[in-house]
């Protein structure tokens, strides 16, 4: 009984201390120019997009608090301090992951632009990529292994595969999501989100691994990483024959049918969480 009354309030504790970080994120965000001010925008303009956005944003930053807290000392006290510590780091580094986007493999989809317009479809694809975000961050977690040298080498990698498979993905697809955008396809829209969150879904799983030493790690996260990508790849064709007769989820979310695109995305998303399953 004693033992359950403690772990309640180690949760309370870590959940305040999700919020507190939750705060700061807000204010990184506000200062941010790309970003723009969040309360304003929402509360005055009531811009769905931005709502979207922002909620990505948040869910990120909790979501990068989760590799802390899952390694912290069992100590309340102590882990309360190392959980704060790494996690201001894994803030600072999802802000900086949304800087380094936004100028370079998602710099000609124009995001910023789009959801400061109000574009529903540009917040959703925005809010998974900070999802995928987040989960890269949490991946690359490694605790006391690592520490922050290592978090920031395998945050770094998960950032570029994150990046290369983004592009490949819609390149070899011949999917252009800003034509889609620009035509207001919210069915494009939720299929390249639930492919972002797959895919970073799958990053989380591949960093996560156990620490063989460097190069045996990152040999490994890649050769896991391109596995797991393969598999949604192969998931996401198999299912027009097996889920779509007489149609193809490409084109149905070519005609802007909204329907189609979300089941595109939570079935692109379970078989991410398939991939993990397997990669384990």
């Amino acid at each position: 009984m004693i033992e359950t009354f403690s772990d309640i309030l180690k949760s309370a504790g870590y959940g305040l201390l999700a919020l507190a970080l939750c705060w700061l994120a807000r204010l990184l965000y506000a200062v941010n120019p790309a970003r723009g001010r969040l309360d304003w925008r929402l509360l005055a303009e009531k811009n769905h997009a931005a709502a979207l956005d922002a909620g990505g944003y948040f869910f990120a930053v909790i979501l990068s608090l989760g590799g802390p807290i899952s390694w912290a000392s069992g100590s309340f006290s102590q882990g309360l301090l190392e959980a704060a510590g790494f996690g201001l780091f894994a803030l600072l580094l999802l802000n900086a992951s949304m800087w380094a986007a936004d100028k370079t493999y998602l710099k000609d989809l124009g995001l910023p632009a789009r959801v400061a317009a109000g574009s529903p479809g540009a917040g959703l694809v925005r809010a998974a990529h900070e999802v995928a975000l987040g989960l890269v961050i949490l991946g690359s977690s490694w605790g006391e292994a690592g520490g922050i040298l290592m978090m920031s080498a395998f945050w770094l990698l998960g950032q570029l595969l994150l990046a290369a498979a983004v592009k490949l993905y819609f390149k070899a697809g011949r999917f252009d999501l800003a034509g889609e955008l620009d035509k207001g396809n919210l069915a494009a829209a939720f299929s390249a989100a639930g492919v972002i969150t797959g895919l970073g879904l799958i990053a989380w799983e591949a960093l996560s691994g156990p620490y063989l030493g460097l190069g045996r790690s990152v040999f490994d996260t890649v050769l896991y990483y391109a596995a797991g990508a393969a598999g949604i790849a192969a998931f996401r064709w198999a299912a027009d024959f097996a889920l779509l007769p007489g149609a193809t989820f490409r084109a149905e979310v070519l005609k802007g049918n909204a329907a189609v695109g979300a089941l595109d995305a939570a079935l692109t998303a379970g078989a991410a969480v398939l991939m993990t399953w397997c990669l384990m």
